[in-house]
């Protein structure tokens, strides 16, 4: 049982009983656990299920398909500890691609050691890798379309992440070769966009044949930043 812990025999009874008198136990109160620590590693292992499961069911069955129950029942949990961590299922969904966008893209940023044409042209050698991110972005995309509260939570979560790389790359622009002519948020939102019109091609089967040939062509885009205009 939680909170339990067995006392021993010298904790419950400090003396011998005396012969022809009463035995009296003096039993020992446990000291009372801490238990902030505990619950707050409770919460995270709860909440790291949540977007687990909630990153499986709305890549596989949709996220207009799935409602807050199934996410329970397939948790383990009830509807109120999901409600306990997020507002509602748009929030859970931003959540869920803002983890694979961090951990899939923004963890091979563009650093002192490499440059754009080598990142966009290894993450574009890697497009498969990223199927269920796009499938989800997908979904999201679809939903936004007709509920409020998901283009909202949805486009909080991309504008973060937008406003991050600009500003990259804005930092990074002199190292980079890049035009001072370009317009950096254009070439983002260019670049952003065929991967999220690749997701939804590979939404209805149709996908580049070769990743060589797909990394080719970003690695093409990318050099002709460096380009100055005609």
């Amino acid at each position: 049982m939680q909170g339990y812990e067995p006392h021993t025999a010298a904790a419950q009874f400090a003396h011998p009983p005396r012969s022809g008198s009463t035995t009296v136990a003096r039993v020992t109160t446990p000291a009372p656990r801490r238990q902030g620590r505990r619950s707050a590693a409770d919460a995270q292992q709860t909440k790291a299920l949540l977007l687990s499961v909630a990153d499986r069911l709305f890549a596989e069955r949709g996220f207009a398909q799935t409602s807050i129950r199934d996410l329970a029942t397939a948790a383990g949990v009830t509807s109120g500890a999901i409600y306990g961590h997020f507002r509602d299922k748009a929030d859970l969904l931003a959540e869920v691609i803002h983890q694979r966008i961090t951990s899939e893209l923004e963890s091979e940023a563009i650093g002192a050691a490499s440059d754009h044409v080598q990142t966009l042209t290894r993450q574009a050698t890697r497009y498969k890798r990223r199927r269920r991110l796009r499938a989800l972005l997908v979904q999201g995309a679809a939903a936004a379309q007709t509920d409020a509260e998901t283009k909202a939570g949805l486009r909080a979560e991309q504008q973060r992440h937008i406003d991050q790389w600009i500003a990259g790359y804005q930092r990074e622009r002199a190292r980079l070769g890049i035009d001072p002519s370009v317009d950096i948020e254009a070439a983002l939102l260019y670049t952003w966009a065929v991967e999220l019109g690749l997701g939804m091609l590979e939404s209805v089967g149709i996908e580049p044949r070769r990743a060589t040939g797909w990394a080719d062509v970003h690695n093409r885009m990318a050099r002709s930043l460096r380009l100055p205009p005609e």
